[in-house]
């Protein structure tokens, strides 16, 4: 019997062991499966490795070429490099992000294969023979995958170290190029060529033609790299560009089905000339924006493109004195961005830059005569004088300069000169093609709800305003970045913003003030888009009664609650710290804010309680009139007599209100007829129940009604009443019923007193 039982405990082992061995047999499977798939994934190391090297010669030339002291670098070469360098620098991180998360993963894998061939169970030689076996192709497998997985992990980890290394090199070129740039930037006040009068053409190793063929040659192919780094910022601009010209050729469509197709177009400056000419001008103009720094080359080759697009909207409008000048205009900014890609400098160069000054000092004094008419049938800017002026400054000082010496200075004031000029005119042309657009918009689509929202005569003054600090803003941008000082203005403004700022226990930033102050803004012009969109009775003259008035003011005051959420989340203030802006608020109510506070729940209690609603008529304090507005605050009644009376909501609530539509636009009509004693009552009487029967806007029940009033001197006072169904008609059907009755009466001889 004992025999038997450890036969059958060793049975019973055997399977338990072969039970687990081969639930471990799949989870191995599974894991090696799972590693081999990713093996097999084979990340482009190829292409990176190419890459890769092409970029280590490329910063190793860059490295040796400024450790150069015989042939320093000057600003323009420092320029470029930085930006070349961000864009390395932006690649370089990315290929280390690929490259650390696939390590990560391969050493995951690693330590599972690893694990399953340390594992004596692959190796039980008490298991069955087909198990066994299954177990050893497992075993076997985990081996070659080790080796494999091994090879791999060092191939991954040396090109991370060298990825690694050229991120270190680039980060240490832009600390010493940065620390090149402010000392050039100091230095660029200092002398650095002899005078212009005294300099001669020996004193310059190279001739014009030779510097500029160097530059545009060395200039192209670092906008090659550029072009190749910044494609998805690229694509952005396109994407928008596309955009605007369906926008722009749609909305013409529209328009030429218009029959006042001509006096619609008449209104329009721009964009009924050429849709792609503007919209390309909107990209050149607007595009260069979105790049955190753009080589010099590329920004030129933009603003040629942009004043080429330019020059074709502006020849109809020009005067023929305007041609000439925006002929010489162009030809100085094409001389003029040419010489700031020069590396090196000419003794041509430096005479050519004068000339150019000369030319545009000349220009400016023209443009700042007011008898100087430069275009017809287009408003004159008032800015031109400031901007003639301030180009006009500039352009002085970049002669001063290169007479004394100061050529990288001087090339400096002079390209900032001309772009200050040029792209003011640029952006005026844009704000004006926005304007059109709007207002083609408006007038293509004249029915829809959103374009009544958008209305031209309405949005004008403020799309311009709105237009004229953006104008200023790009502008500004634009003379800070050609000046070299939009790090310097960056930096302050960010440590002015961002300083955290104490009052008392609280801390603040004005950056957090900005972001508060500007969802309040945005709440409240979403709070006004909704008030529009349920008004349905803007357009017409009848206000119909409504309950989207009421629902209008709980979607602006939800709208109003979660702005001031999100404003105080984006902020970053903490909810703790309302309870010091609810102490405070709470003592103004105490002490001046109850009839605001009043107003304000007065408002949310009619909009759910729906004492009144647009459309309805009501009476309160002697006034009369028909419920034009619910607001939050106050509501707004129409008097019929072209006035609208404000009435605060709490009175609305506080005091006596008559609502004669609360649950239909029913009205009792009442009048008297006086009938002298002589007359015959009875047929008067008939006469006036004939007229009744006669109207069909009458209500049926209750019926119309004819009775004696009173007993006056001399006659008897007749009291005529009948209900109609809608209030607003009950004043014409009283006038005609009293007409009809006074002429029965005349015709069957029966007077009136």
């Amino acid at each position: 019997m004992m025999p038997e039982m450890i036969r059958a405990k060793r049975f019973l082992c055997l399977v338990a062991l072969t039970v687990c061995c081969s639930v471990g047999l799949a989870q191995a499977s599974f894991r090696l499966n799972r590693a081999e798939s990713f093996l097999n994934r084979k990340l482009d190391t190829a292409g990176i490795l190419k890459a890769l090297s092409g970029m280590e010669r490329g910063l190793n030339f860059f490295h040796n070429r400024l450790e150069r002291s015989d042939d320093p670098l000057n600003l323009r070469n420092l320029n470029t490099a930085s930006v070349l360098l961000d864009e390395t620098g932006e690649r370089l991180a990315d290929w280390q992000d690929l490259l650390d998360g696939f390590s990560l993963e391969m050493d995951k894998n690693h330590d599972h294969i690893r694990q399953i061939k340390h594992d004596s169970t692959l190796l039980n030689a008490a298991l069955d023979s087909i198990l066994q076996g299954e177990m050893k192709m497992v075993y076997d497998r985990s081996l070659s995958l080790d080796s494999l997985q091994h090879l791999a992990i060092i191939k991954i980890n040396t090109l991370r170290n060298r990825v690694s290394i050229n991120n270190l090199l680039v980060r240490d070129l832009k600390s010493e190029i940065q620390y090149r740039l402010n000392q050039l930037r100091t230095g660029m006040w200092k002398q650095e060529e002899a005078p212009l009068l005294i300099a001669s053409a020996s004193d310059y190793d190279s001739s014009l033609c030779a510097i500029v063929a160097d530059a545009l040659i060395r200039s192209f192919r670092v906008v090659k790299i550029f072009m190749v780094t910044t494609w998805d910022t690229r694509s952005i601009n396109i994407i928008i560009w596309i955009v605007l010209l369906i926008w722009f050729i749609i909305n013409l469509h529209h328009i030429k089905k218009n029959k006042d197709t001509e006096t619609i177009l008449n209104n329009v400056k721009f964009l009924k000339h050429s849709v792609w000419i503007s919209s390309l001008l909107l990209l050149f103009t607007y595009g260069t924006y979105l790049y955190a720094a753009t080589p010099a080359m590329y920004m030129h080759i933009n603003g040629l493109c942009r004043l080429l697009a330019l020059g074709f909207l502006l020849i109809p409008y020009l005067t023929k004195t305007g041609r000439w000048i925006w002929v010489c205009l162009s030809l100085i900014w094409i001389s003029f961005a040419i010489d700031d890609l020069l590396l090196d400098s000419a003794w041509g160069e430096r005479w050519g830059l004068m000339a150019g000054s000369l030319a545009l000092i000349i220009l400016c004094l023209l443009m700042l005569r007011r008898k100087t008419f430069l275009f017809r049938n287009l408003e004159d800017s008032p800015a031109r004088p400031w901007v003639a002026s301030f180009t006009l400054i500039l352009i002085c000082l970049s002669m001063a300069c290169n007479f004394t010496g100061r050529l990288t200075l001087s090339k400096l004031f002079a390209i900032t000169a001309i772009d200050s000029l040029v792209l003011a005119v640029t952006l005026k042309v844009c704000s004006a093609i926005l304007v059109d657009a709007v207002y083609i918009q408006s007038e293509a689509y004249s029915n829809n709800r959103f374009s009544a929202f958008l209305n031209f005569v309405d949005l004008k003054s403020k799309l311009r305003r709105i237009l004229w600090i953006a104008t200023i803003l790009a502008w500004s941008f634009s003379i800070l970045r050609d000046l070299t000082f939009y790090d310097d203005v960056y930096r302050f403004l960010d440590h002015f913003f961002n300083k955290n700022r104490t009052i008392g226990s609280f801390s603040y930033s004005y950056s957090s003030l900005v972001v508060f102050l500007l969802v309040i803004w945005v709440s409240s012009i979403l709070s006004q888009f909704v008030s529009f969109f349920f008004d349905q009775n803007r357009q017409e003259g009848i206000y119909k009664k409504s309950k989207l008035g009421s629902v209008a003011l709980v979607v602006r005051i939800a709208i109003w609650t979660a702005g001031f959420l999100i404003a105080i989340a984006a902020a970053g203030i903490p909810i703790n710290k309302i309870s010091i802006l609810l102490g405070a608020l709470g003592v103004g109510i105490g002490f001046g804010l109850q009839n605001l506070v009043n107003n304000l729940v007065s408002g949310i209690i009619i909009a759910f309680e729906r004492p009144i609603q647009i459309g309805d008529t009501i009476e309160i304090a002697g006034k009369t009139g028909t419920v034009q507005e619910i607001g939050v605050r106050s509501s707004k009644i129409n008097n019929g007599e072209g006035a609208n009376i404000i009435i605060p909501n709490g009175d609305l609530l506080s005091q006596q209100l008559i609502n004669w539509t609360l649950h239909n636009r029913n009205r009792r009509v009442h009048f008297l007829i006086a009938i002298p004693y002589k007359s015959d009552f009875k047929k008067a009487r008939d006469l006036i129940e004939a007229e009744l029967k006669k109207s069909d806007k009458m209500l049926k029940d209750p019926p119309p009604s004819v009775t004696v009033d009173s007993f006056a001197n001399n006659a008897v006072n007749f009291e005529i009443s009948f209900w109609v169904s809608d209030l607003s008609e009950s004043g014409l059907l009283r006038n005609e019923l009293m007409l009809d009755i006074f002429e029965s009466f005349s015709k069957n001889e029966i007077a009136m007193s």
